[in-house]
C-alpha cells in the first residue's frame, strides 16, 4: 500500500528537507510552486509530495 506525504517549503527556507525524506525512503513525486504578492513582497512557497511504499 502506498503511503503519501506533503510538506510545505515556505520561501526557499525548507527546501533541503527533500533530501531528508528521501533518506527516510520517501520518493519526490510532485513539486510545485505558488506564489502571492507585489513587486516588493512576492512570497513563493514550495509544496513537496512524497510517496512511498507499492
Amino acid at each position: 500500500m502506498k503511503e503519501w506525504t506533503c510538506i510545505l517549503a515556505g520561501h526557499h527556507d525548507n527546501v533541503g528537507k527533500a533530501m531528508e525524506m528521501e533518506q527516510q525512503g520517501w520518493r519526490l513525486h510532485t513539486y510545485t510552486t505558488a506564489g502571492m504578492g507585489g513587486a516588493f513582497n512576492y512570497t513563493v512557497n514550495h509544496y513537496l509530495l512524497f510517496e512511498r511504499g507499492q
